[in-house]
């Protein structure tokens, strides 16, 4: 009877530790998953790792999300990641609805911004393009500013579409930025995302 007794305790012992692995990984899954923690800031439409936080000081949960989502990520002083899946009144990026991504220069060696549909991906679609960058997009007069049409219908100009998605996001990458845009970023300095149809 003592041996039974011994042996329910060991496999109801053995049950929770076992429960509490799935639920520990089912949490840890849904953290990653969801792309929000701690060390993140938002600016605007857009968010980004603190700028007080690094990859090689981030916690495990910063670490693990860049693991997933962004495969051989470089340090701040080579590169910031931002990204926004919201416009600018803070709705969900609407496959179906019209945007203009509007901004100037970034004070980075190189810039670029591009659209993933909602597992990360590029989009595919009809003109082959994926994203913009400070080489290929067309400025305004100015030759400072700029307008990207981000939509499923095709634009003259400037379009970066969205076709056939359920949902889209938006990836800035600054590389080598300078030291006075790595401390000073804010939503004046980043492009704006304005529905307009």
């Amino acid at each position: 009877m003592a041996l039974n007794q011994k042996i329910k305790k060991i496999a109801l012992g053995l049950a929770l530790v076992i429960l509490a692995g799935i639920l520990g990984s089912g949490i840890g899954f849904y953290n990653i998953k969801s792309g929000k923690n701690s060390s993140q800031r938002t600016i605007g439409s857009w968010q980004t790792v603190d700028k007080d936080k690094d990859l090689n000081t981030a916690d495990l949960l910063t670490v693990a999300q860049v693991a997933v989502y962004g495969t051989y990520a470089l340090t701040k002083k080579e590169v910031i990641y931002l990204s926004a899946s919201t416009d600018s009144d803070g709705n969900a990026i609407d496959t179906k609805s019209d945007y203009v991504i509007s901004g100037k220069k970034l004070d980075a060696k190189y810039w670029s911004i591009t659209a993933y549909d909602e597992n990360g991906f590029l989009i595919k679609n009809p003109i082959n393009k994926y994203g913009y960058n400070q080489e290929n997009v067309k400025y305004e007069a100015d030759s400072t500013s700029y307008k990207i049409n981000l939509s499923a219908s095709e634009k003259a100009e400037n379009w970066l579409p969205i076709t056939n998605v359920k949902k889209a996001s938006l990836v800035i990458r600054l590389y080598l930025p300078s030291e006075e845009l790595r401390n000073n970023l804010t939503a004046e300095t980043l492009p704006v995302i304005k529905k307009i149809k």
